[in-house]
């Protein structure tokens, strides 16, 4: 019996596998596509007469009566300061989302005139639509980089719609903040009804 030539024996295998690799891309067009369902996220109302806030594990409890309208905080990475900012008002009826993105850009211009837009997306606040507005201004001769996500959201009892403003801004210089607009969105990705 001849045995065939190394080279023939290689070609062989090459052959076979792509043959193989052809006759398994035909498998996978001619299969069905894979619908894969996103896990539905959990919508949470506002609970307008429910505040309190959680600092070091301590939890402050607003008294009856008194609604969260502003919180404007300073934290700190690194001795490097990073702005908090939430905020809620009634929204009036008629308010699209869209337009109170447009309002806070226009709030926003106000304060900084030199500001510019980088980048508006969809995604979700608590589980609800909302728009994220990512811009950038100078301040102090720094340059400094705003996230804004902001939704229209009905409160727990169904009397009236909200707006709901969550922000922080940084100095997108400082290599200790590098990570914080991820952390930001996962912090606000966790948000859960108390």
């Amino acid at each position: 019996m001849a045995r065939t030539s190394i080279y023939d024996r290689i070609s062989e295998k090459r052959l076979a596998a792509e043959a193989l690799a052809r006759q398994q891309a035909e498998e996978a067009a001619n299969a069905p596509a894979v619908v894969i369902e996103p896990e539905p996220v959990p919508v949470l109302p506002l609970q307008p007469a429910r505040n309190e806030l959680k600092v070091a594990g301590l939890a402050l409890l607003m008294p009856q009566g008194f609604n969260f309208r502003d919180i404007d905080t300073t934290l700190e990475r690194d001795g490097h300061p990073v702005t908090f900012g939430a905020k809620r008002r009634p929204a009036p009826e008629g308010l699209t989302l869209q337009r109170s993105a447009d309002l806070y850009v226009d709030n926003l211009r106000k304060y900084h005139p030199d500001i510019t837009i980088v980048r508006q997306s969809d995604c979700l606040l608590a589980g609800n639509p909302a728009i994220s507005v990512d811009y950038i201004f100078a301040a102090n001769q720094e340059r400094r980089h705003g996230r804004a996500i902001s939704a229209i959201i009905d409160s727990a009892n169904g009397s009236e719609r909200q707006w709901f403003s969550v922000s922080t801004v940084i100095n997108p210089d400082l290599p200790a903040l590098a990570s914080w607009l991820i952390d930001f969105d996962e912090m606000l990705s966790d948000i859960v009804a108390c």
